[in-house]
């Protein structure tokens, strides 16, 4: 029996794997792996969300897909963004949690496995 973390370390470590074969889009991957942690605590789930989909595009899609399968309910960084408008307080704080601690993971194997990228901002 495996505890939640270790479920999404395994998951995220293949996610991010999967990021380090994508050459067109490795550094901003990076970024937004590097990044998303500190933008759900300091901006809030949702907003840190749609500011991904909305500035890294494709991306953004690829990454936040990962994320939300990564976190177990869906693949879909649309039906993660549904969840989050429509949960209740109690839930909606949760959620970011554990969003927050599956993104944590993303950021911990992006500094090993992408660490010869660049960053972009």
């Amino acid at each position: 029996m495996s505890t939640r973390q270790q479920e999404w370390s395994l998951k995220a470590h293949t996610h991010v794997s999967k990021f380090e074969k994508d050459t067109n889009n490795k550094a901003k991957l990076k970024t937004l792996c590097m990044k998303f942690p500190s933008l759900v605590q300091q901006a809030g789930l949702i907003q840190a969300l749609v500011f991904v989909e909305a500035r890294f595009a494709e991306p953004g899609k690829v990454f936040l897909d990962a994320v939300a399968g990564t976190y177990g309910e869906t693949s879909s960084a649309s039906a993660l963004r549904m969840r989050a408008q429509n949960d209740n307080l109690p839930e909606y704080l949760a959620l970011s949690r554990d969003i927050t601690a599956v993104s944590v993971w993303f950021r911990r194997f992006a500094q090993v496995l992408l660490r010869d990228v660049e960053g972009t901002d």
